[in-house]
């Protein structure tokens, strides 16, 4: 077997370091997005639990008024019964249910939506507390959410933690080089 000549190697290495490269760019990139899309999950998830809380407060608002007949009353909360219906379908939908923070969630959705059943006398005190609960729960849930989008996912950080290295081993090589020419 005849000697490969060293620009054989240094090409063969050049493009290795770049297939690398590009490797670790095209997952970078990737994770990213995944980041982008969660973002997006966070806001959305955020926007639907607020149309919860205030259509809740909305037929609350209502219960309270006085008005002539059920029907007069029906008229006025219909429309937020079904964006409670709507809004808690979209949460529900959005979360894992075999995940814990999700769990507590839930569960306040359910118990605001107990309170809410027709024909059940409303007690806005104990309707405040559930509220302040599926608020602090889903501050939770969405602070978690937030420190993955910040901190992205994990095969994003082992990749982050190759490119570096390969970029400092190439410099480390190159300064090698340089010297050992010198």
């Amino acid at each position: 077997m005849s000697e490969i000549p060293p620009v054989a190697i240094g090409a063969i290495l050049a493009a290795l370091i770049t297939g690398l490269v590009s490797l670790l760019g095209l997952i970078i990139s990737k994770e990213h997005k995944v980041s982008e899309f969660r973002q997006a999950w966070i806001d959305s998830l955020r926007s639907e639990l607020a149309n919860l809380i205030s259509h809740a407060n909305a037929i609350h608002g209502a219960d309270v008024a006085t008005f002539e007949s059920a029907s007069e009353t029906w008229k006025i909360v219909r429309d937020d019964f079904v964006g409670i219906n709507q809004s808690a379908a979209n949460i529900r939908l959005r979360l894992n249910p075999k995940e814990k923070e999700a769990q507590a969630v839930l569960g306040k959705i359910e118990a605001l939506e107990r309170l809410l059943t027709p024909g059940v006398a409303m007690d806005y005190a104990e309707m405040n507390r559930v509220e302040k609960e599926l608020v602090a729960k889903a501050q939770v849930l969405l602070k978690n959410e937030w420190m993955r989008v910040r901190n992205g996912e994990a095969i994003y950080h082992y990749t982050k933690i190759l490119a570096f290295s390969i970029v400092f081993g190439a410099l480390l090589a190159l300064v090698a080089f340089v010297i050992a020419k010198w």
